[in-house]
């Protein structure tokens, strides 16, 4: 029961420390990245690898969290592939958090939990860093003005002599 209890706070935990690093990574990027002098395009790839680098943190914490949790708080196991070492939890970190889920590494016991979560936060997180660029892009993007077919034009000419008539 204890050891339930502490899965769901770490858990929820994970879950608030991520948002909030995103939150954060998020508000600078609309509002203190303008201090820095850079062209609309290249402002958005700045923006699109900024974002890139906070979601690798982020699988950065979750993967601590599951060597902590599966080495000192002993909350569960790993089956599959061993995961011994550090780059082991960040392989299954990044495989839950892209919701890849290949299946040859798997949590056990209330892993399992904080796997779940995870995978739920990060689809949020991915959401929210796509529709953030994709305002930015709306915004920055230096569009290029469309020709227009030559019928069109010459029949917006007669629409607006008619008008004026």
């Amino acid at each position: 029961m204890i050891a339930m209890l502490v899965a769901v706070v770490l858990a929820v935990g994970l879950a608030l420390a991520t948002s909030s690093f995103h939150y954060a990574t998020l508000r600078w990027l609309s509002g203190g990245m303008a201090r820095i002098a850079l062209q609309p395009g290249r402002r958005v790839l700045c923006i699109v690898f900024v974002v890139l680098l906070a979601h690798v943190g982020e699988v950065v914490l979750y993967a601590a969290a599951y060597g902590f949790s599966s080495r000192v708080l002993d909350l569960g196991r790993f089956g599959g592939l061993a995961v011994e070492r550090p780059l082991d939890f960040l392989y299954f970190s990044i495989v839950t958090y892209t919701s890849l889920g290949l299946g040859d590494v798997f949590p056990g016991g209330h892993l399992r939990f904080i796997a779940g979560v995870e995978a739920l936060n990060s689809l949020l997180l991915i959401a929210w860093s796509g529709s953030f660029i994709y305002l930015a892009m709306g915004r920055l993007w230096p569009w290029q003005r469309c020709a227009e077919p030559a019928d069109r034009r010459a029949g917006d000419r007669r629409s607006r002599k008619g008008d004026q008539e």
